[in-house]
C-alpha cells in the first residue's frame, strides 16, 4: 500500500494541480552574506604591567623578526594550590570496522570538500592543481574562468548539497612581465569557460568534476562574486597602506613562569645563572 499510493494520488491531479518541483534542492548558490566590512585600524596594543615577582634567573633572545625581543624569566614559587595529578590513561579500545552507511558518510564528504591550488592570469584564466581524494591522484588544468573570484569562500551550495571549499591562489598581470617570462609559462590559448585537463585522466569524470562544480558556482553567482571580491581588495589595500605608514615598533615580550611544588627548579638552591638575573 506504501508504494501504491503516490502513484495513484499523482493520478487525480489535473495538470494546474500538480505539485512544483523542489527548486530548492536543484539550487546551486552561495549561502553567505558576501558583504567585507569597511577597514579600521586597529587598536593600540595595552601595555600589561607585570606584578612585583622575585626572580631568580631570566635570558633574553632576540626573535626572527629583529624587532622584538623574547625575555623568559623564572620567578619565585607558586603560591597557588598545586596541579590535580594526571588523569588515569583510558584504556583503548579495539577500533571498530566501519559500517556501509559510515563508509558511504566518509566518502561523501571527501567529494564534498574541494581544496584547490591556483594561479589566475589576469583575472581570465586560471591554472589550477588538486588533489583527489579517493585515489590520490594529482591533477592539473587550464580554465577559462576565474576561479579567485571564490577566494574568501569556505564554501557553497550545488545543486542543493553543502560543499566546503579552501583555495590558495595567486594573480598574475601578464601585462608586467616580459616575453620570455610569459612564453615560458605557457599560457595556452582557451576559450571561455573551457576546461583543459593537463595532468591526470582527462576521461575519467572525477578530473573534471571539481571544476565543473567551481564553473557552476561561479556562472550563478558571478555577480555577487564580483562586488565581494572588489570589497575585498579594497579592504586589503587600505590595511597595507595602514601598515607601510604605521610599521611595527620595536617591543620587548616578557613571560614569567613561576614553579609549582615539586619543580625541579626548586630542588636546585644554585641555579644556572644567565644574562639579565636581577
Amino acid at each position: 500500500m506504501f508504494l501504491v499510493a503516490p502513484t495513484i494520488a499523482s493520478l487525480v491531479f489535473s495538470q494546474d494541480e500538480k505539485p512544483a518541483p523542489d527548486l530548492e534542492a536543484a539550487r546551486t548558490y552561495i549561502p553567505e552574506v558576501l558583504e567585507f566590512p569597511e577597514f579600521s585600524p586597529r587598536a593600540p596594543l595595552v601595555v600589561k604591567v607585570l606584578p612585583q615577582v622575585r626572580i631568580e634567573a631570566s635570558v633574553t633572545v632576540p626573535a626572527k623578526n629583529s624587532r622584538t625581543t623574547i625575555t623568559i624569566q623564572r620567578g619565585e614559587a607558586s603560591t597557588v594550590p598545586d596541579l590535580p595529578p594526571p588523569a588515569k590513561p583510558v584504556p583503548s579500545e579495539q577500533p571498530q570496522e566501519l559500517t556501509l552507511d559510515q563508509i558511504a558518510e566518509i566518502k561523501w564528504q571527501r567529494q564534498h570538500s574541494l581544496s584547490l591550488g591556483a594561479t589566475v592570469f589576469n583575472h581570465k584564466i586560471s591554472q589550477v592543481q588538486w588533489t583527489d581524494q579517493e585515489t590520490g591522484r594529482s591533477y592539473q588544468a587550464w580554465c577559462g574562468f576565474d576561479v579567485s573570484l571564490l577566494a574568501g569562500l569556505g564554501g557553497f551550495v550545488h545543486k542543493g548539497e553543502d560543499y566546503q571549499f579552501f583555495l590558495m591562489h595567486s594573480s598574475v598581470e601578464t601585462e608586467k612581465l616580459d616575453k620570455a617570462t610569459i612564453k615560458e609559462l605557457g599560457i595556452p590559448e582557451i576559450t571561455s569557460g573551457q576546461i583543459l585537463i593537463t595532468q591526470g585522466n582527462a576521461t575519467d569524470p572525477a578530473a573534471t568534476a571539481p571544476l565543473r562544480v567551481i564553473q557552476d558556482v561561479i556562472t550563478a553567482d558571478k555577480q555577487r562574486l564580483l562586488t565581494y571580491q572588489e570589497a575585498r581588495e579594497k579592504y586589503q589595500q587600505k590595511c597595507a597602506e595602514w601598515h607601510k605608514a604605521h610599521p611595527p615598533v620595536p617591543r620587548d615580550e616578557t613571560f614569567i613562569f613561576r614553579p609549582h611544588r615539586g619543580s625541579r627548579y626548586l630542588a636546585n638552591s644554585k641555579p644556572e645563572q644567565k644574562g639579565g638575573i636581577r
